[in-house]
């Protein structure tokens, strides 16, 4: 089956290194107090006074922003920000992607119609989280749990499609041990 969508195998492995890799650095981030032992600090024109005008650091759920914002303590309107969340971030969502995405070896309609109920499964599944959490979780917590809501879609879908996949690996061999006992 030709499938236009979706991306060459060979990147799936690439995926699952990210995800071994970053996944764990998120949560060390997340839990841990400590800040993270690499910094990757950028300092970025900041024209603005009011929007940041806490001198200090300024944690916003992982990301911090250090220094000091407003104009009359920071004369050269700059702010300097560690991106290390966002980083790894974006390595856990690309992991993910090339995770769900990639071609499986043998992709076929069965693995179309496996990909496509795993997806609308992710879906159902956020779309449950996310009205449990507007019903019964209010205020900061919200924000937090908003955080992790970036991927469950995704890890939902993963998670999904790949149990799946087992269940029909397992369904076939069960079937072939069948045949040969005949």
């Amino acid at each position: 089956m030709k499938t236009k969508n979706l991306l060459p195998n060979r990147l799936k492995p690439m995926g699952w290194v990210l995800l071994v890799l970053f996944i764990p650095l998120g949560m060390w981030c997340l839990i841990s107090d400590e800040d993270f032992p690499i910094q990757a600090e950028v300092t970025i024109p900041w024209p603005f006074e009011d929007v940041y005008s806490l001198s200090g650091t300024v944690s916003n759920g992982g990301s911090h922003i250090s220094g000091s914002s407003t104009l009359d303590e920071n004369p050269t309107g700059t702010l300097t920000l560690n991106l290390i969340d966002e980083i790894i971030s974006l390595a856990i969502i690309a992991g993910l992607i090339l995770t769900g995405f990639a071609r499986v070896k043998n992709e076929d309609e069965r693995t179309a119609q496996m990909r496509l109920g795993a997806l609308q499964w992710a879906i159902y599944g956020n779309t449950l989280v996310l009205v449990l959490c507007i019903m019964f979780v209010h205020g900061l917590p919200f924000l937090t749990i908003m955080i992790y809501n970036m991927f469950t879609p995704l890890l939902i879908f993963v998670l999904r499609f790949h149990w799946l996949l087992f269940k029909e690996a397992r369904e076939v061999r069960r079937n072939e041990g069948t045949l040969l006992a005949l």
